[in-house]
């Protein structure tokens, strides 16, 4: 984690402890700690996916093999 992030999860972090710390323990504040990291892991990593105006969404395409399928 880079620098820029952490500094971005810490003030994060800090946004959540003020709006909820009051009401949550410390086991659930770092169990929310590992979920902003992981959002935050994320969302770096599909920033770095460079896209073009034109790029279409990917489309995952499955054929049927019949009804029961």
């Amino acid at each position: 984690m880079s620098q820029l992030q952490k500094k971005e999860a810490d003030t994060l972090f800090e946004l959540v402890k003020e709006k909820y710390g009051d009401r949550v323990t410390a086991d659930e504040l770092d169990e929310m700690r590992k979920g902003l990291d992981a959002i935050l892991s994320a969302a770096t990593a599909m920033r770095a996916v460079k896209l073009e105006n034109g790029d279409e969404p990917y489309q995952f395409f499955k054929p049927s093999q019949g009804r029961n399928s």
